[in-house]
């Protein structure tokens, strides 16, 4: 695969496939309504090789950034071969050539929709509809929804993975929605209204509720010596994995499942008078990129106070310990003032409640350096620290925002992931009609925004971008490669139809205006006209390229000087 994930390599493979697919929609509709062909050429510029059949010649030309399918007799002044004469393509009647203009994009929207179906019957790896963290005062927080629930449906629609989750809510800001969600051996319904936020990578705002799939494991940071879980030996670093007490167990590996297991146990034992004693299995914890190193599984005895009742605020300075989630494990690069240890309380100030809440905090800041209060050896201590400057891409433009470049002791998990699948063709091409006009809406308000100002052209990509899209999708593999492949199909047809002369859509408004005024359009303003979409299209070109120099700038020149 690594061959094929060379820049130039990808990048030809992947438009190759859309462009004879694009070019063959014109192609055979056009033979369909005996429209004679003279060219179908794969690329543009000089041919490499030609092959002749029949009237047709076929090409394959040294400039694999599109192609072009060129009928006998666009314009009536065109010369043709006597044989073509009164078949030419200005002959034909105005719905065969509305029909073979429109068919390409339609060939793209198509081989979309094929790719995702083929994708889903073949099976596609998504994270489960289950939810883990939420933000406190959340939407999701204040309707009731809990830790661990599964959402089954959202206003009636079936809910297969968490990418229905984030679509129904996204498409739902402030509108009431109704949930359907698995607890236990119960279903729930639940009613709220997702809040409205500004959506980073499209014009407009999204629902959000505040929920997210992570979940926060029992991996223990040691935040005081006073309290009976610190007293009991409990260190930074150990995970806990099983609480026993009263000739019960309980499996135990995420965070809020312990919360609840404490919340329970409270209730249970709050008119007990005595110390009440509780086994846990421990096991010290080290994340790492690929496995985390694991210690050996020991018993730890706790000692309950008696009537100790669960607090959410006292948590911490009851038990002596605290999740790990904002714990740091180690920095990616010297961070000054920072320590292995060192467990984040606030920042600039404000409080840090969750690693979530921290991540919000890092995406939009602005400021190379911030005051951290961090928990240091039991003792609040105030750091100043230099982040790391990251360029992101935005609906605005590229801005900057820097980040604290460390990894934490408890880093978040994700629940096992599903296998979608549909077996029924019939069902996958509904699945793939499905996803296709999905992300046909969003690419079409996308490129909407470009022309009202919505989205600024800083966004707009070329042929840069595509390669490097091509690449990485794969490295990452062939449902990476066959999912950007659906992608910049759609946007393929879907720039086609934007009314600029040159274009497909240009040309359908030339068809159109002739239906309308029931006489053919002046070769001269024709020929203007395609003057006036060469320019466009060589401008927006430009801009496009510059966008990705300005992007990939740095990558290349890294990748130029790894050549020497």
């Amino acid at each position: 695969m690594e061959l094929f994930a060379h820049p130039v390599i990808a990048i030809v493979l992947l438009l190759g496939i859309l462009v004879i697919v694009h070019e063959a929609g014109h192609f055979f509709v056009g033979v369909f309504f005996k429209i004679p062909v003279e060219v179908f050429s794969i690329g543009f510029g000089p041919t490499l090789f030609s092959l002749r059949r029949g009237e047709t010649e076929y090409r394959l030309s040294a400039i694999p950034l599109g192609g072009f399918v060129k009928f006998y007799g666009s314009l009536p002044s065109e010369e043709v071969p006597d044989a073509i004469r009164g078949r030419e393509y200005y002959r034909a009647p105005i719905h065969a050539r509305f029909l073979t203009i429109a068919a390409g994009p339609i060939a793209n929207i198509l081989l979309a929709i094929v790719v995702f179906a083929a994708m889903v019957m073949y099976g596609i790896r998504l994270p489960p509809a289950v939810i883990g963290e939420m933000s406190p005062g959340s939407p999701a927080e204040r309707a009731g929804l809990q830790f661990g629930d599964q959402i089954a449906t959202i206003d009636g629609r079936e809910v297969h993975s968490w990418k229905d989750v984030q679509r129904f809510i996204g498409d739902a800001p402030e509108r009431n929605i109704e949930l359907e969600v698995r607890r236990g051996n119960e279903t729930v319904a639940l009613r709220l209204a997702p809040e409205a936020v500004k959506d980073e990578d499209l014009p407009g705002t999204r629902g959000r509720i505040g929920i997210s799939r992570v979940m926060v494991p029992t991996v223990l940071t040691h935040f005081s010596n006073q309290g009976f879980l610190a007293e009991a030996g409990l260190e930074t670093g150990d995970r806990l994995l099983n609480v026993a007490w009263n000739g019960q167990e309980r499996e135990i590996r995420y965070w809020q499942q312990f919360v609840r297991w404490l919340e329970d146990f409270s209730v249970q034992t709050k008119q007990s008078q005595e110390p009440l004693t509780v086994q846990l299995k421990v096991q010290s914890y080290e994340p790492a990129e690929s496995e985390p190193k694991l210690g050996p599984v020991r018993s730890v005895t706790v000692t309950f106070p008696p009537a100790w009742a669960y607090q959410p605020d006292r948590l911490a300075s009851d038990t002596g310990i605290q999740n790990a989630q904002l714990t740091v494990y180690k920095t990616e690069e010297p961070v000054k003032g920072l320590e292995r240890g060192d467990m984040l309380l606030a920042w600039n100030g404000q409080a840090i409640p969750t690693a979530l809440a921290l991540h919000e905090m890092m995406r939009t800041n602005t400021q190379p350096e911030v005051k951290l209060t961090v928990q240091r050896a039991g003792q609040s201590v105030d750091v100043s620290v230099t982040l790391r400057g990251v360029e992101v891409q935005r609906v605005e433009g590229k801005a900057m925002v820097y980040v604290l470049p460390a990894f934490f002791w408890g880093g978040p998990e994700e629940p096992e992931w599903i296998m979608e699948r549909r077996s029924n063709p019939f069902a996958a091409l509904a699945y793939g009609w499905n996803e296709t006009a999905e992300m046909t809406k969003s690419i079409a308000g996308a490129i909407a925004g470009l022309f009202t100002g919505a989205m600024p052209l800083t966004s707009l990509g070329g042929p840069i971008a595509i390669a490097k899209v091509a690449s990485d999708s794969v490295r990452i593999g062939w449902q990476a490669f066959a999912h950007a492949l659906a992608l910049i199909s759609i946007n393929l047809a879907l720039i086609n139809l934007v009314p600029i002369p040159v274009l497909d859509g240009g040309q359908l408004v030339l068809v159109s205006t002739e239906a309308v005024l029931r006489r053919r359009v002046r070769e001269t303003t024709i020929e203007n006209y395609q003057k006036i979409g060469f320019l466009m299209v060589l401008a927006l070109f430009v801009i496009a390229t510059y966008n990705d120099l300005g992007r990939f700038w740095a990558s290349m020149l890294r990748g130029v000087g790894s050549m020497f």
